[in-house]
């Protein structure tokens, strides 16, 4: 008898049957065990964009793995994604060192930290949804003063931008006025800049003599602006 072909049937047996056995218990079986990143591997991870409209706004979240060689991972290298706020793919499968997901967000502003994990690697990110993504705000009035002989109003127009300075849109607006003598059209509620990141409200007057009038502009998320009108006969 031919010894080696029958060590080879006897060890085939034994891998068969620990594969049954596995399978009888639920046990994942050696094929079912995910590729994680090893260790001495190196992650790093980035969102784009990093600002994203709230209710449906995408980023890609991208994590980049590389051995501790200096090689990128296995393709099929599993790394999972977790986000405090909007939803993010729970997983995503490397291809030359390269996973990618979409981050979607929900209704609401923040900022979300997203982190991706594989084997003993947790890197963060961040992404910020609406209102956080507000960063400055230019206050204007259009005329720049009230000529009582031509009219009683004019229009407090302010321009939300990002870090970036790109216009936000759908950013919730309040202008209010600490005077008895004018009013804001809006009358204390918010109104949302368009897709220029542009919102425009309307002052009022009673005076019928100069003075001034300081009108306080302020988004939902907390960012705040003014403007000091003139009101001239």
């Amino acid at each position: 008898m031919n010894m080696k072909n029958t060590v080879g049937r006897r060890a085939g047996k034994r891998v068969a049957m620990a594969g049954a056995v596995a399978a009888l218990l639920g046990l994942p079986s050696c094929a079912d065990v995910p590729q994680l990143a090893p260790p001495g591997a190196t992650m790093t991870v980035l969102a784009i964009p990093e600002d994203i409209a709230a209710n449906g706004g995408v980023s890609v979240i991208t994590a980049i793995i590389t051995e501790q060689v200096g090689t990128p991972v296995p393709d099929g290298t599993v790394v999972q994604f977790f986000a405090n706020i909007g939803t993010v793919d729970r997983e995503g499968l490397t291809k030359d060192g390269v996973a990618r997901v979409n981050f979607i967000s929900d209704t609401r502003s923040g900022t979300a930290n997203v982190t991706a994990v594989s084997g003993p690697l947790s890197v963060p990110t961040t992404v910020r949804i609406g209102e956080a993504v507000a960063s400055t705000m230019i206050v204007i009035a259009d005329p720049p003063r009230i000529t009582l002989s031509i009219s009683k109003t004019t229009h407090i127009i302010a321009t939300v931008l990002d870090s970036n300075g790109n216009p936000v849109p759908s950013i919730g607006v309040i202008f209010t006025v600490n005077s008895t003598t004018e009013t804001m059209e809006s009358a204390g509620h918010p109104v949302f800049t368009d897709n220029n990141g542009r919102v425009d409200d309307v002052l009022r007057t009673k005076r019928n003599t100069p003075g001034t009038v300081t009108v306080n502009v302020q988004t939902l998320g907390g960012l705040t602006g003014s403007i000091t009108v003139s009101i001239v006969q």
